[in-house]
Formats: structure tokens, C-alpha cells, sequence
């Protein structure tokens, strides 16, 4: 496996065969649909079926569901992710036998990033919502712009193209430092918060990595960064910039460069060139804070921001960003990917900006052992603000259950809500649908496999409306 800084050979020529081991991740997909657009041969494998694995077969692409030699074939590289990249590997092992490189994800990614001037969106939150404004936004504008992000844009029905235009944006994630494979000409940090403990063990790991991603600005490029959050003001003193960057600052501080002001239900966003009035379509100021970056963003490399004004009121948000799923016997079920305690509470902040007159019920997944043991009062303290919480067990994700932790941990530590405990994400989704009423809003939320919960409340709901 390669690290930021080293590719081990040029990406090969099409029509050349390149195998994705774990095809079936969001980034995973969107990478392998822009090189087959591009004339590649491309084929892969995942542990399991899903949606994404249907899609893209549906597409033409050969992809095997399970791990497995015969799968490999002799491509001329092998992509995986750290999720994918288990020592037991068959098919890893298999390359490595044969002599074919194996790289991750964000390396081809920083490659094609490379060709294009690269707007890279980094931050613990907001990353992907201030992708998809962007890519709307500029493909409303006639900008054609490539891009990669880690939920679909509902609009544009995929998550990832590379388009006909400069601007290539991408989504610039910090787990295992995957961002420091890209070289932005614009860097964009919304947020910087401590997560991912299994990568980064201190919160001073989560700022080393932000700043060497600073560092990988391109000569005389941009870093948009928010003036209303903590750890982005902290890396803001930290240390100088590459030769020549422009910093430009976001947010509702009246010393940021772009400005929000809420006036009467619209938004306004005062930048250096004038003042934009906007009504955004996707509620909360975490979302108006996400705008006000897009629009700093393209301004740093020279499009007007009136120009994506049209796509950003049009924008209505990405795949489990919260993301309307349906409605029966009154209650209105939203589904968001929400993992950290920050985006829980601007989650249920704008269901009650949204839906003023609801109740809140919040279903939450915990994801991870390690996230939830390190911001267990910060989890207890976000559900606080709902009025009825169900907890589902903790989604393991990559990791093993040897740290302790439970969801009733969680439950102990809740002060207001009444909260019940679920054994499995179908019991999840039951409790969900007997506790909630006519006019409430179910907030589903989580990495892992907690959509479900959501379809089967809904399906109960509707049941008990009949």
C-alpha cells in the first residue's frame, strides 16, 4: 500500500483493466463510474450486494460479490480503501503475488484532481452538502465541472463525472488521510473537530493532519476556511501558508470575508465584491454556513458567485443529508448520516427550523466502539435536545467490540427525552413507529446500516394510519 506523496506508476493508458477491491463504498463507485467514462476496463468486487453493487452492474461494469482470487483476473492496478484492505485479502494477496500494484482510492483521485483546478472540501462536517452546492452550482452556470462526492446530488443522480469544464471538486476526507493526496488550487475547511479516534488518538493528530493538508495548497492558491469554528481559528494561528495562498473566511462573524445574515427568511451573504441575497431550499445555519463556502470557493477562482445563485436555490441536498424519505399517518421520516454528536444537533436545530410546531423523535445508530467511548457525554448531551430518543446498537463498522461501550451507555447519560433501547435495527425501527405521533418528525441517524430502521417505521406507520 502507498502513502500520501508516492504513486508507484503512472495510471495506465485506457482501455487498460483496473480491479476495485470494495467497489461497493459511495467513493469507491463514483471513482470506478468516472474511469470506465474515461475508456477503462473496470471490474470489481465487495464483501456484499447492495444497492451501489446493483447500480453498478446495471451499468455494465463486471463486479463479484464476495472476496475471492478468481476475481482478480490480470488488471494493470488494483484500487482499494483502508476498509476494503484486510491482510486475509485474497485477491490483495493475489496482486501482490502477481506484481500489480495496489493503491488506494484517494491516490487515482488526487491524479485526476491534478488535471483540473481542484476545489477540495475538507472538514468534519459539511464536506459533502458544500460539494454538492458546488457541483449544482457550477453545472447551473454552464462550468461543466467534474466532480467526487460522498453522497449523491440529488439533481445531477450521481455522486461523481468527471465533466467537460476546469473545476474539479472533490470531496476531501480526513480519514486515514485520504485529503493529503490532493493538491487543491482552492481548499475549503468548514469544521475541525476530534473524530475518527481510530486514526487519529489525539485531537492534536486531527490539527497536524489539517494543517499538512493546508500545506498541499498549490502555489498562489485559496484556503476558505470558517471563521465561526473553533479548531479552524486554531489552525488559522498555526503556521504560515504555502508561497503566495490567499486565506479567505467564512461565516455569521462580522470579521468574516463572507458574511450570512438572515433577513426575513432569506439569506444574505456579504462578500467582498457585494452583497447576495439567496433563499436556500436546505434549512439550518450549518447549511447557509455550507453556501457561503461554495460561493468563496468559486469566487477564488474567478466565477462570479451570482452565477451559481440558480443552482444553490435549486439545491435541495445530497443522498442521507437530511433527506425527506416519506410521510404516513402524519409523521415525517429524514434520514441523515449524521455520526458525530455536532451534526445530531444541527440536525434536530433544523427540524425545528423546518418543522416549528413537530415533535422530535431521534433514532440513532452509533457507529464505531471507538467513537461512541470518546464522546459519550457529547452524544448524551446532542440527543437531549430531541423529545423522544431510540438508540440502536452500535454499528461496528471496522472494528471489534472489545472497548466496552454500549448504546445504554448513551441512554444513561441522556437528561430529558424518554429514551428506549433496541436490540437490532428492525426492533429500532419498531419502537420508532409505536412512539411516534401525528405531526412528529422521526429523525433517523447514522453511518451504518440504520436506513433500514427508517423504511421499517415507515412501513408501520403507514399500517397504523390504515
Amino acid at each position: 500500500m502507498t502513502t500520501p506523496d508516492e504513486f508507484p506508476v503512472p495510471l495506465p493508458t485506457p482501455p487498460a483493466t483496473i480491479h476495485f477491491v470494495g467497489i461497493g463504498g459511495i467513493g469507491m463507485s463514483g471513482l470506478a463510474r468516472m474511469l470506465a467514462g474515461s475508456g477503462y476496463t473496470v471490474t470489481g468486487s465487495d464483501a456484499l450486494d447492495s444497492p451501489l453493487v446493483q447500480q453498478l452492474r446495471a451499468e455494465g461494469l463486471a463486479v463479484s460479490v464476495g472476496h475471492d482470487r478468481a476475481n482478480l483476473g490480470t488488471p494493470a492496478l488494483v484500487i482499494t480503501t483502508r476498509a476494503a484492505a484486510r491482510p486475509d485479502n485474497p485477491e490483495l494477496l493475489l496482486a501482490q503475488e502477481l506484481g500489480i500494484p495496489v493503491v488506494k482510492r484517494g491516490a487515482v483521485l488526487g491524479l485526476l484532481c491534478d488535471e483540473r483546478d481542484c476545489i477540495a472540501v475538507a472538514g468534519t462536517h459539511g464536506k459533502s452538502t458544500t460539494c454538492g452546492m458546488l457541483a449544482l452550482g457550477l453545472e447551473r452556470a454552464g462550468e461543466s465541472p467534474s466532480f467526487a462526492v460522498g453522497a449523491v446530488v440529488s439533481q445531477l443522480g450521481s455522486n461523481a463525472r468527471l465533466g467537460a469544464g476546469r473545476v474539479f471538486v472533490a470531496e476531501a476526507d480526513e480519514f486515514d488521510y485520504s485529503f493529503l493526496w490532493l493538491r487543491p488550487a482552492v481548499a475549503v475547511i468548514n469544521s475541525i473537530e476530534w473524530d475518527h479516534p481510530d486514526i487519529f488518538p489525539r485531537f492534536e493528530d486531527v490539527e497536524d493532519a489539517f494543517d499538512r493538508f493546508t500545506q498541499r495548497i498549490r502555489p498562489g492558491g485559496t484556503l476558505v476556511i470558517g471563521a465561526d469554528d473553533p479548531g479552524c481559528r486554531a489552525l488559522l494561528s498555526r503556521r504560515p501558508w504555502p508561497a503566495g495562498t490567499r486565506v479567505v473566511t467564512f461565516g455569521l462573524s462580522e470579521h468574516a470575508d463572507w458574511r450570512i445574515e438572515r433577513v426575513a427568511g432569506r439569506d444574505h451573504f456579504h462578500g467582498p465584491g457585494g452583497t447576495l441575497r439567496l433563499r436556500l431550499a436546505v434549512p439550518g445555519i450549518h447549511n447557509r454556513r455550507n453556501a457561503a463556502a461554495a460561493l468563496a470557493a468559486a469566487a477564488a477562482l474567478g466565477i462570479a458567485p451570482a452565477r451559481l445563485a440558480p443552482g444553490l436555490e435549486e439545491f435541495s441536498g445530497v443522498g442521507r443529508r437530511f433527506e425527506r424519505r416519506g410521510e404516513a399517518n402524519g409523521v415525517t421520516v429524514i434520514d441523515d448520516y449524521a455520526h458525530h454528536p455536532t451534526e445530531i444537533r444541527v440536525n434536530i436545530t433544523a427540524a425545528r427550523e423546518r418543522y416549528p410546531a413537530a415533535r422530535v423523535v431521534a433514532l440513532f445508530q452509533p457507529h464505531t466502539f471507538s467513537r461512541t467511548r470518546l464522546l459519550l457525554d457529547e452524544f448524551a448531551q446532542a440527543l437531549s435536545l430531541a423529545d423522544e430518543v431510540v438508540l440502536a446498537p452500535i454499528y461496528a463498522a471496522r472494528e471489534q467490540d472489545d472497548l466496552g461501550v454500549s448504546s445504554a451507555d448513551i441512554a444513561a447519560r441522556i437528561n430529558g427525552p424518554c429514551v428506549a433501547l433496541a436490540e437490532s435495527v428492525e426492533e429500532a425501527g419498531r419502537l420508532s413507529a409505536e412512539r411516534a405521533r401525528p405531526g412528529d418528525v422521526l429523525l433517523v441517524l447514522g453511518a451504518g446500516d440504520i436506513p433500514r430502521a427508517g423504511e421499517i417505521a415507515l412501513e408501520l406507520l403507514a399500517t397504523k394510519g390504515s
